[in-house]
């Protein structure tokens, strides 16, 4: 059990990450305005001031010099959690390593229903998938697919026992 969590901890970390540079790489391929898209791209941060959002359940970001440190305080938390999540509850639950991959991908695609479709329409507006100021809901499916998956590697030994 301890084992599991520590591999948790480390494994949302890690993969948090990625997720998060991921998405700070494609952020500054957006355009900053929807209705000029050879204008200013987004800044780097945008990510962080997107999540930063969840933490002051804003409508929308502030340009504020503490919103984007937020964003990453509670990026990297929330990272933390669904890796916790994965590795107590959900990898316990496989025997094998193909079970553990198809495992990932669901965990992945339920954190992006969970976070987009129910939060995002419901409490986190500003993640809603059909409001074009948003985040980008197809980026998002693609990189929490990847979040679920990424997470195999750190418990393929776990399941190996």
């Amino acid at each position: 059990m301890s084992n599991l969590l520590t591999v948790g901890v480390v494994a949302g970390l890690a993969v948090g990450l990625v997720f998060i540079l991921a998405n700070m790489i494609f952020a500054t391929s957006q355009p900053a305005l929807v209705n000029v898209p050879d204008g200013p791209k987004l800044p780097a941060i945008a990510p962080f001031l997107d999540i930063g959002t969840i933490f002051y359940f804003d409508d929308m970001p502030q340009m504020t010099p503490a919103y984007p440190f937020v964003g990453l305080i509670t990026h990297f938390s929330l990272s933390i959690v669904f890796g916790l999540i994965f590795a107590l509850v959900l990898v316990p639950l496989f025997s094998n390593v193909r079970a553990l991959l198809v495992g990932a991908v669901v965990f992945g695609g339920l954190l992006y229903v969970v976070n987009y479709q129910i939060l995002g329409r419901v409490v986190f507006e500003w993640f809603d998938p059909s409001d074009p100021m948003g985040p980008n809901p197809w980026f998002g499916l693609v990189t929490h697919l990847g979040f679920g998956l990424l997470l195999v590697p750190f418990l393929l030994t776990t399941v190996s026992r």
